[in-house]
């Protein structure tokens, strides 16, 4: 994670003020790699206000847009002071106030093309905008050219226009932070610079690039693996093909032999089922699942590379994050609900949206994206679910976090990813149990 200030202007002391500011500014090591536009994350936990300010030079002298969140109203402002006359849009809708003692980020978008300012809390995502106002700038509008002209000089027309309609807030640039004189800088337990505004969510179904059509994406449907990180692309490379599947010619019943070893006392995944009742704290026993192997943990992944996931009717997993690996994740058999969360958070217990997967379909996560959630077959018991859920750190990730974090009542608990059989093993004893079943 890069540093947040400069060594040289630490975080209590901030530098770029005026003397009798009330919001005493630091502004931090983060620049939009493109003028006026972008978005900037935070995770704090604080129960004091907070400035997050742009400006178009590294101090307070240029073009400002500050977002102020506070306890009893969230502000967008021209400026750092504190007279109304400063104030662009306001809101004291509960959803986009401060979230008193609550670890969670908050992230302000800047996109000057579409002319507009976001404010959100949890991942990028616009689902998760709980506040929104227009730029204060002229509306854009497409150059007339002759018939002529070509289409680089049409191009750089319709830029200089929108350049020109979005006047000074289109050199916005720098991020600071504020808090209120006398009060500390708010600690940032996290912070992410995306190089892009908050504009479409990516969908969360991956399909092969030969199934994807113009209607999909028009529609905003679908997301083709080339899309996603390098991670995500050598994950679904190894096991989107048509060929990872559950039942085999070898074994055409496997699953219905697992469902037959989930439902039956006295056989190996009723017994491991009810021995894992507790493995999350509580005990509940619908809150398990199987976790299968495939292979050996590599050193670039939580856990083994690979896992067979089976997913008993009614039974799901607690609320968890992904240790910021990517992931991908296909439905081998039966379907898979996703609940998808803002934050890993004992506070936060709402999904903001729900995905069902079906056999043959896939999804994925990302460190930025669809990282916290929550798995739920909610077919009735005798219709169990088998997913390959597959992880992998993104290349950048020098110092990897070895465990899945889990909602626990009250707290946030580490799960190390383990296993219940290895495939070939667990492969075998189903069969024995099956071919036992059926008198063979």
């Amino acid at each position: 994670m890069q540093q947040l200030f400069p060594t040289q202007a630490p975080a209590h002391a901030p530098a770029d003020t005026p003397p009798g500011s009330g919001w005493p500014v630091a502004f931090t090591n983060y620049e939009f790699p493109v003028r006026g536009q972008g978005t900037i994350s935070f995770t704090f936990k604080t129960d004091h206000p907070f400035r997050i300010v742009l400006g178009s030079e590294k101090n307070l002298d240029g073009t400002l847009l500050v977002l102020e969140v506070g306890l009893e109203k969230t502000l967008l402002r021209r400026d750092n002071g504190t007279d109304q006359a400063g104030v662009i849009a306001e809101t004291t809708a509960k959803k986009a106030l401060l979230d008193s003692g609550v670890a969670i980020s908050y992230w302000m978008s800047l996109d000057y093309l579409n002319a507009r300012v976001r404010f959100g809390k949890g991942e990028m995502l616009p689902q998760l905008v709980v506040f929104e106002a227009p730029l204060p700038i002229t509306p854009f509008t497409p150059p007339e050219l002759p018939a002529t002209a070509t289409a680089k000089a049409r191009r750089e027309a319709r830029k200089q226009a929108a350049s020109d309609a979005a006047g000074k807030y289109k050199n916005l640039r720098y991020i600071g932070l504020a808090a209120q004189a006398g009060k500390p800088l708010p600690v940032a337990l996290a912070h992410l610079l995306w190089p892009l505004p908050v504009v479409l969510a990516p969908p969360p179904v991956l399909v092969p690039s030969d199934r994807i059509t113009l209607d999909m994406i028009a529609h905003n449907q679908a997301t083709v693996i080339a899309s996603l990180p390098d991670a995500c692309q050598v994950l679904y490379g190894n096991v989107a093909g048509p060929a990872i599947e559950l039942d085999t010619p070898d074994f055409p019943d496997f699953s219905a032999a697992i469902d037959y070893s989930i439902v039956t006392p006295g056989c190996i995944c009723y017994d491991k089922l009810k021995e894992k009742a507790s493995e999350f704290g509580k005990y509940e026993p619908n809150e398990t699942y199987l976790r299968i192997t495939i292979g050996p943990n590599q050193g670039d992944s939580p856990g083994s590379p690979y896992v067979l996931e089976i997913w008993p009717g009614n039974h799901y997993s607690p609320i968890h994050d992904h240790g910021e690996a990517c992931a991908v994740i296909k439905v081998l058999h039966g379907d898979i609900w996703v609940e998808l969360y803002p934050e890993l958070s004992p506070k936060i217990t709402d999904y903001f949206t729900e995905a069902v997967f079906h056999k043959g379909e896939v999804t994925y996560l990302t460190p930025e994206y669809y990282q916290v959630h929550k798995l739920v077959n909610h077919n009735p018991a005798g219709n169990m679910t088998a997913t390959i859920q597959c992880y992998r750190y993104p290349d950048d990730d020098t110092v990897h976090w070895e465990y899945f974090d889990y909602v626990d009542g009250d707290e946030i608990k580490q799960f190390t990813p383990n296993s219940d059989w290895e495939y070939l093993e667990f492969r075998a004893l189903i069969r024995a149990e099956w071919d036992k079943a059926k008198g063979r």
